[in-house]
């Protein structure tokens, strides 16, 4: 029988994800809901109080994911970014102990309808993936990113959370192919991002094997995608409240010097990226601003962190300021 390392590498393969159980326990998982929601509260939200689940006492967010605020570098965060056996899978991964890792974004989503949030309506999809099918320096669509999430609520049938086209991520090249090449209206090029119309999902459903799957999860779970495989995020309509730190973690090796000086920077200022650790970093806030409502600048916009993390040698070394030799 295989092991449960070669399971999930098997499922990564073969489905374009994978659900690795228990890397953290519950009352770890707790634990990190507890600081998102506290840190959640800071803008006016109060979990015991329903009339604050609104957009004016959140803070600014698409679909519940936060990259602004500093929070990418809240010390909880990080926390959870530490945790050794979150560490441990990418590392296995990625046959190295050599790693860097992104400064990534949080989800956190109240579920929405009439029990719950009423101010808006649930989105439609917005299938995507996060890597460019056309870069003009390295073959195209061939594996370069496993994302990853650290669940730390239930993520059930109507709990919100990662909806993929399963297998999606090995027919790129043929859907390119069929379907007259990368449109440049859905790519956002070195930004790493494409999206995909409805007429380009209805071509995926159609090819044997390839099916949507509401990824489930328990607190604690880690999730792992190819970037490649076709994915959205969806709103909870149930009760439960959904917390998801973003984790991706890449060989500090795929990183040039002039990417480790743009990494050292983004500490330095608490600025977050996208989920790529390397060889790109992105800048979200350098590309699209800061967090606005309206057209104003949130007046509670900040950089840094409410809580510093430590600098500890492991930090540091994921950052790419300390060598690994």
């Amino acid at each position: 029988m295989p092991d449960a390392t070669s399971t999930w590498k098997r499922d990564l393969d073969e489905h374009g994800y994978a659900v690795i159980k228990g890397v953290v326990s519950p009352e770890r998982a707790e634990h990190y809901t507890r600081r998102a929601v506290e840190w959640a509260e800071r803008f006016g939200f109060k979990e015991q109080d329903r009339s604050t689940w609104t957009a004016d006492k959140l803070p600014v967010n698409i679909n519940g994911l936060v990259n602004d605020y500093g929070v990418s570098h809240e010390k909880w965060v990080w926390e959870a970014r530490l945790e050794p056996k979150v560490v441990e899978t990418f590392q296995e991964l990625w046959n190295t102990d050599e790693l860097l890792v992104s400064f990534d974004a949080i989800n956190f989503s109240l579920p929405i309808g009439p029990h719950a949030r009423r101010d808006i309506e649930v989105s439609a999809p917005w299938q995507h993936i996060d890597q460019q099918p056309d870069p003009t320096d390295r073959p195209p669509l061939q594996h370069e990113l496993t994302q990853g999430l650290l669940a730390v609520t239930r993520s059930g049938p109507k709990d919100g959370g990662l909806v993929l086209l399963r297998g999606s991520h090995k027919l790129l090249p043929r859907f390119f192919e069929e379907t007259g090449g990368v449109k440049a209206d859905q790519s956002w090029g070195a930004l790493n991002y494409y999206t995909f119309t409805p007429e380009d999902v209805k071509w995926f459903e159609r090819q044997p094997g390839v099916e949507e799957v509401k990824v489930e999860s328990e607190p604690g779970d880690l999730i792992l995608w190819d970037s490649r495989t076709v994915h959205w995020n969806r709103a909870p309509t149930a009760e439960q409240l959904r917390v998801v730190v973003y984790v991706c973690y890449a060989p500090r090796a795929m990183a040039t010097e002039e990417v480790l000086a743009t990494r050292k920077r983004c500490w330095e200022n608490r600025l977050a990226t996208t989920h790529w650790p390397a060889p790109f970093v992105v800048v979200p806030r350098e590309e699209y601003g800061p967090p606005k409502r309206g057209d104003v600048v949130d007046p509670l916009d900040r950089i840094r962190p409410f809580e510093e993390p430590g600098e500890t040698e492991q930090l540091l070394k994921l950052v790419g300021i300390l060598p690994y030799k």
